[in-house]
């Protein structure tokens, strides 16, 4: 007699039966059509990954592998806009996983959305507007402006340190080298790393993650930093001509320049640190609740 089959076999089976079927009918789409060289390129994709990457020919190419359960990869051109996008048939529940390889002329402008996919860009030096839910972003810039969003996922930036750059990112760390002088970050339950030639304007704002930024301060910059549970650690390059104005609710100030930072109550937590150098005609704003600050210059 045939023993019963288990329910843990029962349900490896259905899950490989699921996978076949989610496999079955998958297709290959190559397709190539004239662009603006100058021109807007959109891309929307469930699942899977979007790779992009900057050609010198006014074209744009998609080489894609299509899920089995998506209806069709919509993919034209009207005017100086070119549409990329992975339909789904409607009430489908399924995520239609499918990745795409696309070329693009690299002074296109860039707006990708995803949803459970990575986004990898390379050499595309217009504007870029990406977005990803449970997903990481990697991109290399240009000039263009620069904007960030992933919800679940990781950001990864570099650029020419031209153009700016807002970078907003919720359970994931970011890390932006070479961005423009111009800065807009905000992480919530997540660190940064960025790495600048030249920070002119800076606003950056973190719930519950650490900051480390490294730059030279342009002539009249104005930063302004705040952390709720975090540590803001700053390395300022060359000379340095700003008013500074530091203060933790709970936390420490260090700094290796300056003076040194005093008890802004007598009774209770708290520090301050406020100081001129040089003439003073930049401003820093630091400000932490559960976080210390230090600041230092090389």
């Amino acid at each position: 007699m045939t023993a019963p089959m288990s329910a843990a076999l029962r349900a490896a089976l259905a899950l490989m039966l699921a996978a076949a079927a989610s496999n079955a009918g998958a297709e290959e789409f190559s397709k190539t059509l004239p662009a603006d060289a100058r021109g807007e390129v959109e891309i929307v994709n469930v699942a899977g990954i979007v790779e992009v990457s900057g050609w010198d020919r006014p074209e744009v190419k998609v080489d894609a592998d299509l899920g089995g359960s998506v209806e069709k990869l919509d993919f034209r051109t009207d005017g100086s806009r070119t549409l990329i996008k992975v339909v789904l048939p409607r009430m489908s529940g399924s995520s239609g996983s499918s990745d795409l390889r696309i070329k693009v002329p690299q002074g296109s402008g860039l707006i990708i959305n995803t949803v459970s996919a990575d986004q990898i860009v390379k050499g595309v030096r217009g504007m870029q507007r990406l977005q990803a839910v449970s997903g990481g972003i990697e991109t290399e810039f240009g000039p263009g402006d620069l904007e960030l969003k992933t919800v679940s996922g990781d950001i990864r930036a570099q650029g020419d340190g031209k153009g700016l750059v807002r970078a907003t990112s919720i359970s994931g760390d970011m890390e932006i080298t070479k961005g423009g002088p111009e800065l807009d970050l905000n992480t919530v339950s997540g660190d940064m790393i960025v790495t600048l030639d030249r920070l002119d304007r800076g606003r950056i704002k973190t719930t519950n993650g650490d900051l480390n930024l490294t730059t030279a301060l342009g002539e009249d910059a104005r930063v302004d930093a705040e952390a709720i549970n975090g540590d803001l650690h700053f390395t300022l390059r060359g000379a340095i001509d700003t008013e500074f104005d530091i203060e933790t609710f709970n936390g420490d100030i260090d700094n290796c320049f300056g003076p040194k930072p005093s008890r802004s109550r007598e009774y209770g937590p708290g520090n301050e640190l406020r100081f001129t150098e040089g003439q003073g005609k930049g401003r820093v704003r630091v400000k932490t609740l559960n976080g210390g600050v230090m600041i230092c210059k090389r």
